[in-house]
């Protein structure tokens, strides 16, 4: 097996877990060493995404650490939940940065990172446990929503422990029922992580009770779908197609009820965490497709809905912290007079996220709907359904935060500051460019999703015979 000519992925990993221990020891120190170890982790990750791309896409095993690894699927989402955690730090309200908090986030980076490189069932599921620790232990406060979100990520994380152990035992014994336990098993891990129908209220009690940035991180780690994507690595035999299957189901349902169920709600973190699940959805029904277009679609889609959805909830939090009418608006509150510029970044990531021609979004959206049709056409249609539904919602939101007249009460509120304006500038850029130079970002992808196809493909054969 080839080896990283560098300890990137351990590098950054350990960059990510020593500014967790320094802001937490020391969090007077401000977010100074927070940023530092988001920029070096980034920085980590990509130079072994670099060393990937030349390397064809190949398998490359951490030089100190072999059961962390980089390959053509996880070197991309490694490099971008860096900088979506270096994003969050660099904007995040002064209110939110104090106390263990940015140790939390930056724990939590590390948690979701070790779950991308894992090599193996035991290293990923690793990474799904700590990523409860930061909720369980109260680095972020004791929030209403913090029991909730803590029991439901320990219950996906115990689910998934259970499976590798039910795989393990048939690996032993070969018994068809404990392959069968192991497939549910699969099933419940993936729902509780990605919040899919009706396993979804706890995605939207996190949104709405939770704080607000680091519900951002790890909705954003895309873990449930990272489990389906590393099909190659998880040994499914006999049911693989069962299991897209029931998730295709699944992700389907979710699409359109939380779409449908946004047209009730008037609170703007509610009514964006419905948008958000119902988009994110997407992601495992491409997956599900099991052809390399829906594929590359869904993967591009993780891109497009962790930059878009992280812009969308900063201003939300943003817009809060300067206006507490923001929480739960009477009507609507007109305050692009204000903050013009927050209006289009908010605009713009809201257009890009339901997939508007001449931004990432539509490529992405594009690829997944048609490789939907060629699997399932009734899957191709109901997610161009939930898609209308959740245009409509995103732009409810918008005229709720910055249409209208400007309440009296609200006599001047700053525009997006510098240490602001970068971050959302650069999601927006991405969003924008990768719409405009589509060529550039679909081959990221592209080698990945064949790999998930000829893997999904040679299980399913399996499970017919």
């Amino acid at each position: 097996m080839t080896h990283l000519s560098l300890p990137c992925i351990s590098f950054g990993i350990t960059a990510l877990l020593a500014g967790s221990a320094v802001t937490l020891v020391r969090p007077a120190a401000g977010r100074r060493p927070a940023i530092i170890s988001a920029l070096v982790s980034l920085l980590a990750f990509a130079l072994a995404a670099l060393e990937v791309h030349h390397q064809h896409g190949s398998r490359l095993l951490d030089a100190w650490v072999p059961w962390l690894e980089a390959d053509a699927l996880d070197a991309v989402p490694m490099v971008f939940f860096a900088s979506l955690t270096l994003v969050l730090i660099t904007l995040a309200p002064r209110r939110d940065t104090g106390g263990s908090a940015l140790s939390g986030m930056l724990l939590l980076a590390a948690a979701t990172e070790i779950a991308y490189a894992a090599s193996n069932l035991i290293t990923l599921a690793t990474g799904w446990w700590l990523t409860a620790v930061p909720f369980a232990f109260r680095f972020f406060g004791n929030p209403p929503a913090r029991r909730v979100v803590s029991v439901f990520l320990i219950g996906g994380a115990l689910a998934l422990t259970g499976a590798i152990a039910a795989l393990h035992a048939t690996a032993l014994t070969d018994f068809s029922h404990v392959s069968h336990l192991a497939m549910w098993l699969i099933v419940l891990a993936v729902a509780l992580r990605k919040g899919l129908f009706p396993l979804h209220s706890w995605v939207v009690t996190s949104f709405e009770h939770g704080p607000l940035l680091p519900t951002a991180l790890l909705f954003n780690g895309h873990l449930g779908a990272l489990l389906i994507a590393r099909s190659e690595a998880v040994t499914l035999p006999h049911f693989a197609h069962q299991v897209l299957d029931m998730l295709s189901i699944a992700a389907l349902i979710t699409a359109l009820i939380a779409s449908l169920r946004s047209f009730a709600e008037k609170k703007p973190r509610r009514l964006l965490a419905f948008v958000c699940i119902s988009q994110a959805s997407f992601i495992l029904a491409g997956l599900a497709t099991a052809n390399a277009e829906g594929i590359t679609g869904a993967l591009v889609h993780w891109l497009v809905v962790t930059a878009a959805s992280s812009g969308l909830i900063a201003i939300v939090r943003i817009l809060e912290v300067r206006v507490m009418d923001v929480t739960n608006p009477e009507s609507d509150l007109g305050l692009a007079v204000k903050a013009p510029r927050l209006a289009t970044f908010f605009l713009i990531c809201g257009l890009a996220l339901i997939g508007l021609p001449g931004t990432l979004g539509y490529c992405a959206e594009d690829l997944l709907f048609h490789g939907a049709l060629a699997s399932h056409p009734f899957l191709g249609v109901a997610l161009l359904v939930a898609t209308a539904f959740n245009a409509i919602n995103l732009i409810r939101l918008y005229s709720l935060l910055f249409l209208g007249v400007l309440p009296k009460h609200v006599i001047d509120i700053p525009d997006a500051l510098p240490r602001e304006r970068w971050p959302l500038t650069a999601c927006v850029v991405f969003l924008v460019l990768g719409g405009i130079l589509p060529g550039r970002v679909i081959p990221w992808r592209d080698a990945a999703a064949h790999e998930i196809e000829t893997a999904i493909g040679l299980k399913k054969h399996g499970g017919h015979h």
